[in-house]
């Protein structure tokens, strides 16, 4: 059982973070994501790790999961 109070995991995120994210859930590759945001590979890389840490995750799969259970929550 979850609360209202609990935090949201994606909450923590930059916009540049979310931008990110959301292109990954749709299944954009970094090359794809770096075409779309004008970045550098080095720094999509940096987006991934950082969204990876601050939703404790671990890959895409769990990220996925992780977003598909918050949606969840949210139209509860």
């Amino acid at each position: 059982m979850t609360s209202k109070f609990e935090i949201k995991p994606f909450s923590y995120l930059s916009k540049r973070e979310k931008q990110v994210l959301s292109l990954m859930l749709q299944g954009a590759l970094v090359k794809d994501i770096c075409k779309v945001m004008n970045l550098k590979s080095n720094t999509i890389s940096t987006f991934k790790k950082k969204i990876f840490t601050k939703t404790g995750t671990t890959n895409i799969i769990e990220l996925f999961q992780l977003a598909n259970e918050s949606k969840k929550q949210t139209n509860d």
